[in-house]
C-alpha cells in the first residue's frame, strides 16, 4: 500500500512539473507573440489572483496554499 502512495505521489509531482512548465511557456509565448490561438494566459492568471484576493482572508489562504504546493 505504501508503494502505491509513493507511485501516485510521483505521478502527481511529475504532472505538476509538466503543467508548471507549460504555464511558463504560455506566459513567455503570450509576452512574445500576444494572444496565441485566442488564449489569454496572463489575463487568466490575473483574473484568478484578483478573484482569490477579493475574497479576503480565505482567498489569501487559498493563494498561500497554492503557492506552497507549487514549490
Amino acid at each position: 500500500m505504501d508503494n502505491a502512495w509513493k507511485m501516485i505521489n510521483g505521478i502527481v509531482g511529475n504532472l505538476t512539473d509538466v503543467l508548471i512548465g507549460v504555464l511558463g511557456l504560455g506566459i513567455v509565448g503570450a509576452l512574445v507573440f500576444g494572444d496565441v490561438l485566442g488564449l489569454d494566459v496572463i489575463g487568466n492568471i490575473t483574473a484568478l489572483v484578483e478573484m482569490l484576493t477579493s475574497n479576503g482572508v480565505v482567498g489569501l489562504l487559498v493563494l498561500a496554499i497554492l503557492m506552497s504546493l507549487v514549490k
